[in-house]
């Protein structure tokens, strides 16, 4: 190898651009081997040595920042191909359950198909019979005349010479009645038959119904470690913009992608709301009021809330809010007296419906619910705490009727703790977990996708999609911006 290597510099001795000319110096500010015309040329004014004099050094310094690098810099590196080697068998084994899944439905639909055949063959067998019955039933009729006619037209030519004149009158009267009604019966004035005909392929339907392959990737854009404490909220105003609180900062700060400070905001509030227009909502959980404030920061409107307390915020598709209130119990036990609601109102503050409990009237939703996020469908998502380290997602109908409850993918964790939720815009519901420092994704009817990152150092606190960006606010006080295909 260090061979290989010795040949590769060997055949650069030789200057590109002035010829015949030796690369005898290294300009450190360009990083590159230059000759005596390069010194005198483009790197005159450069920070340059000879090559003897820098590898004089180098021969000194080189040894121990090979070990510093084997000691310290490799293991992670090691660390970090072992697990982009989980990450390949990982997406093998999801490649096999995806194809053992898709068989499983083609078997079923296969069978299902078939037996949606057998059905239309069988009715059409069932039409088709009655149809036959209906002629048999025409033919004996008409067996019947033809048989009476036969004879009476037989034994009419045969004795007539010898028949009194009224039975001929009379037979001969019975003879066209009874040609009359034969004629009724002919074949072409009854039709009664059964066809089928089929339906017209429709390939969209039948790709619907198979179900559509989701693809999702993640990559990380910015890394950000200014921040003291743990971020509460993260509320992206643009691609480089973002206000962000943190628990032991009294104030929200609208930030850039640098970390940059722009403005800031006093507030003793860990989550707020941007309207459309660009009103601030804010939650005051001391003085348990909802106070809605101009770009200005001047309050234009507000809402008291006791003896409940607002905990957690988050706006809807058309403006409107969703406010989590309780009571101050504890998480356990649940009292009948006991408050844990979710509400939705206007930025008016006109409470439009109450979420808390299920269509008996008596069931409660939550235990403690925390943060909230409507999807794209209206679809309402709850994190709901149900004891001080576990929890589970609670999915509503716009109307409050329960739609599933999610409590983690137990093939993979063995505990669950979500914490803040959020919906991209194709209605999967994206939520961190607090036990497995991870961000995952469900489908909007409740189907775990995958885990879209798992951090081993750090906790994923809360997120907020903007565009294609997703935001990640740290407990450990970082926050990044991760780049998010779906």
């Amino acid at each position: 190898m260090a061979a290989s290597l010795y040949k590769a510099q060997f055949a650069l001795r030789i200057c590109e651009d002035h010829d015949k000319k030796e690369l005898h110096a290294y300009c450190k500010t360009c990083e590159k081997k230059i000759c005596s015309s390069c010194i005198k040329e483009e790197h005159h004014q450069h920070d340059w040595e000879t090559i003897t004099d820098i590898l004089r050094e180098k021969k000194h310094s080189l040894p121990e920042e090979c070990k510093e690098i084997r000691a310290k810099q490799l293991p992670g590196l090691k660390k970090e191909l072992s697990r982009f080697d989980r990450k390949i068998e990982e997406e093998e084994a999801r490649f096999e359950q995806n194809k053992s899944i898709l068989n499983g439905s083609r078997q079923s639909y296969i069978s299902e198909i078939n037996q949606l055949f057998d059905d239309r063959i069988d009715e059409c067998r069932q039409k088709s019979e009655t149809a036959i019955q209906v002629y048999k039933d025409k033919r004996e009729g008409l067996k019947q005349k033809v048989e009476h006619l036969e004879t009476m037209t037989t034994a009419l030519e045969k004795d007539i010479n010898t028949l009194p004149d009224h039975d001929i009158l009379d037979m001969e009267k019975e003879m066209r009645e009874e040609l009359e009604k034969a004629l009724c019966y002919s074949a072409d004035k009854f039709t009664c038959t059964a066809v089928f005909v089929p339906g017209k392929l429709d390939i969209q339907a039948m790709q619907n119904m198979i179900g559509e392959t989701h693809s999702f990737s993640m990559e990380e854009k910015y890394n950000l470690d200014k921040f003291s404490s743990r971020i509460s909220c993260v509320k992206p105003i643009s691609d480089t913009n973002a206000w962000v609180g943190e628990d032991r900062n009294m104030y929200a700060k609208l930030i850039d992608l640098a970390g940059e400070e722009s403005k800031s905001m006093k507030t003793s509030c860990k989550d707020l709301v941007i309207s459309r227009s660009g009103d601030f909502v804010l939650i005051n959980k001391g003085k348990r009021n909802i106070a809605v404030l101009n770009k200005d920061e001047k309050t234009i409107s507000t809402i008291d809330t006791k003896p409940l307390y607002p905990a957690w915020i988050s706006k809807t598709e058309n403006d409107d809010l969703l406010v989590t209130l309780k009571d101050d119990g504890d998480i356990h036990p649940l009292l009948p007296t006991s408050r844990r609601i979710v509400q939705r109102m206007t930025l008016a503050m006109k409470v439009l419906q109450t979420y808390e409990f299920r269509e008996d009237g008596k069931t409660r939703l939550f235990t403690f619910p925390g943060r909230t996020a409507e999807n794209k469908n209206t679809d309402i998502c709850v994190v709901n705490v149900l004891s001080e380290n576990t929890g589970e997602l609670v999915v509503l109908h716009r109307d409050g009727r329960l739609k599933f409850t999610y409590r983690g993918h137990t093939l993979m964790f063995d505990q669950f703790y979500p914490h803040a939720v959020e919906c991209d815009s194709k209605c999967h519901i994206l939520f961190t977990d607090r036990y497995s420092g991870s961000i995952h994704i469900l489908s909007a009817e409740g189907m775990y996708l995958c885990t879209l990152c798992q951090y081993e150092q750090l906790n994923p606190w809360v997120i907020s999609i903007n565009g294609g960006d997703l935001w990640c606010g740290f407990k450990e006080g970082r926050l990044k911006v991760l780049k998010y295909k779906n």
